[in-house]
Parts: structure tokens; sequence; C-alpha cells
């Protein structure tokens, strides 16, 4: 049984790095929240099938807030902006993007309150 379960990860973890050279994915990002972001954007997002209903999407909006206010208030941006989120659909403003109505919620709408 624990064969079984070593050669069916290792078989997965194989086939996910194949994926990922195949898409032409890059090296991740150095740093440790770049690479959790940049994980989730090529591995994770790609497997949840769920699309981000703000622009700018989820995932960049993290990635804005961490380079813009580092990782503690970057990371509670991120999970303010996830909680809001819902609330804010049922309002806007929105935007059409790549012919997608999105949610138009920037950083700098969460933010002001930092500046």
């Amino acid at each position: 049984m624990v064969t079984m379960a070593r050669l069916y990860l290792s078989l997965a973890g194989f086939s996910l790095l194949l994926s990922l050279v195949w898409r032409g994915f890059g090296l991740p990002p150095t740093q440790p929240a770049g690479f959790m972001i940049h994980f989730y954007q090529g591995v994770i997002g790609e497997l949840d099938g769920r699309s981000c209903p703000s622009y700018p999407v989820c995932s960049l909006y993290a990635v804005q807030a961490v380079e813009k206010y580092g990782l503690l208030t970057g990371s509670w941006l991120m999970l303010d902006r996830l909680m809001h989120e819902s609330d804010d659909l049922q309002r806007g403003p929105w935007v059409v993007y790549e012919g997608v109505v999105r949610l138009y919620d920037p950083l700098a709408r969460n933010a002001f309150w930092l500046d």
C-alpha cells in the first residue's frame, strides 16, 4: 500500500512538472510570498477552474499588495478583499475586461488609508 502511494505521488509530481514545462511556466520568484502567489496562479488556479470575478484578478491584486505594502500588510489587504468581495458583487462598480464584466476593485480603493 505504501509503495502504491509513493508511486502515485511520484507520477502526480512528474505529470505536474511536465505540464508546467509544457506550458512554458517560468521559474518561480525567489521570495516566499511571490512563490506562493506564482504557484497559485500557475498550478492551483488552473486546477481549481474558478475565475476571480474582480479586476484586477485576485492573484494579481495579491501581488500588487505584497509588493507595495510588504508581506504582512499585503496579506491582510488580500484577505480583506476576499471577504468583502461578495458584498461588492451585488453593487459594483463594474468594468468590462477581455469581454467579461468584472467587479472593479483596484488596490487603491482598499488601501487609501495606508498612503
